[in-house]
């Protein structure tokens, strides 16, 4: 019976061994959609999956048509991955987004902490999370995608510009993995905080910016000790009131609610 027992626990730990991490899933998910777009540029217009499943889209006016059509199309849900820099004015697709919610379609939206320097998303935000958007914030939002239901998804494949190219993506194999990606993005953001500004903070001491800097960008007690020359005592007292006075149930929610009252 013990034999059986260890037997068992070897295999549990293999089973554990041999589950793929989710960050790699991702990285070779994103290669393969750089290595689709390569393709269709070389071959301008010939199909790389079968039916003419994936789309190259390389200029603006196209793009924002499309991503209106998405969302006019949508009967469910829109998920949205979003960051700056942007190809029109967020204030541009505030009133579409609007009229979608009234209509009772959901929209998901996962942004990147880029937003909180953008006056022209944190000025239609608001809003949207009033008629019904469910927004979310990470770290490190790897591409901008919008899916429509289960039917179709746009990705943009840089992360900086915005003139580029991007993918329309319509069922396949491929819209599959783009859905399961946003799922586990989801499962790893937090919610958006829907903070007001509040201005300075009047009891935020020097070091504490560094320390609400240095915890958005996942930095550890020691590296914040080391970083500032303080002790790894004070470190831990500092963050931990921090926290408190943010209302965060974690490290990163405290760097992301900092930078939303612009402390930091």
């Amino acid at each position: 019976m013990y034999d059986d027992q260890a037997t068992q626990d070897e295999r549990v730990v293999e089973d554990e061994e041999t589950l793929a991490d989710p960050l790699d899933e991702l990285d070779a998910q994103l290669s393969r959609l750089r290595s689709v777009a390569d393709e269709l540029r070389g071959s301008r217009g010939k199909a790389v999956l079968t039916g003419n499943q994936v789309e190259l889209i390389e200029d603006g006016p196209t793009l924002l048509r499309t991503y209106e059509r998405l969302q006019e199309e949508a009967k469910r849900e829109v998920r949205v991955l979003d960051r700056p820099p942007y190809v029109t004015p967020p204030s541009n697709q505030q009133q579409l987004e609007l009229d979608r919610l009234r209509a009772g379609v959901c929209y998901r939206a996962i942004y990147g902490t880029e937003v909180f320097e953008s006056q022209d998303i944190m000025g239609v935000l608001p809003e949207l999370q009033s008629a019904g958007e469910v927004s979310r914030v990470l770290a490190q939002v790897p591409m901008k995608m919008a899916v429509g239901d289960d039917d179709t998804a746009l990705i943009g494949l840089t992360k900086r510009a915005v003139g580029d190219y991007h993918l329309l993506i319509r069922s396949s194999g491929l819209l599959d993995g783009l859905i399961a990606t946003f799922e586990m993005l989801w499962a790893l953001s937090i919610p958006m905080p829907a903070l007001p500004f509040s201005g300075d903070f009047t009891s935020l001491r020097p070091a504490d910016r560094d320390i609400l800097l240095l915890l958005a960008g996942g930095a550890t007690d020691d590296k914040i000790s080391r970083h500032l020359r303080i002790s790894p005592r004070t470190t831990q007292r500092r963050v931990r009131a921090l926290m408190e006075s943010l209302g965060a149930q974690t490290r990163f929610q405290a760097g992301v609610q900092a930078a939303r009252r612009r402390w930091i």
